[in-house]
């Protein structure tokens, strides 16, 4: 991907140097803005270890993070916000993921499966649950919902599993039916 600066000059967006024949970075230059103006800024890297980095910038870090992570910026989004559906009829709601999943001991899935809140034997859906990762977070994955039984406006509550989403508070992203 190209950008272009303030002068017409075409670059690459982003680019990072490494010392030949090495993986060791040298330098990162970036399309930015600076004001009014786009220009191409370098950064150079400053090398802090060479080889297995020092146990001194891992102590800090709780053994159990993977566990215990609260990244705000996972999430759910879906559309419609809030359907409507009549007694036997269907409504397809696209699901997506505002970001990808963690990756944590080599698994970056999380599952989402659901439970209803309010009437719990007014709705039932597919799949049963949901499978999002790295690759497809970002890709709507529909869930078909059906009201089999007349009822109340009901909350469809997600039930996140692994991918870092075990702590995110599953009610801010649950599908009111009307």
């Amino acid at each position: 991907v190209t950008c272009k600066v303030q002068t017409g000059e075409t670059y690459p967006c982003e680019e990072i140097y490494f010392e030949k024949n090495t993986q060791i970075p040298l330098r990162l230059t970036r399309v930015v803005r600076q004001g009014w103006n786009i220009v191409k800024a370098t950064y150079p890297y400053t090398i802090i270890s060479m080889g297995k980095p020092d146990d001194k910038y891992f102590n800090s870090i709780p053994k159990n993070w993977s566990f215990i992570c609260q990244d705000t910026m996972l999430g759910l989004l879906h559309y419609p916000q809030t359907p409507k559906i009549d007694l036997n009829e269907s409504a397809a709601v696209e699901i997506w993921l505002t970001t990808p999943p963690h990756r944590i001991n080599g698994n970056d899935t999380v599952i989402i499966q659901w439970k209803l809140r309010e009437c719990t034997d007014c709705f039932t859906w597919t799949p049963k649950q949901l499978s999002f990762n790295i690759e497809n977070f970002h890709e709507r994955q529909i869930l078909k919902i059906t009201r089999v039984k007349d009822g109340s406006q009901t909350s469809l509550i997600p039930v996140f599993n692994g991918g870092g989403f075990d702590n995110v508070l599953p009610e801010v992203y649950s599908i009111i039916i009307q």
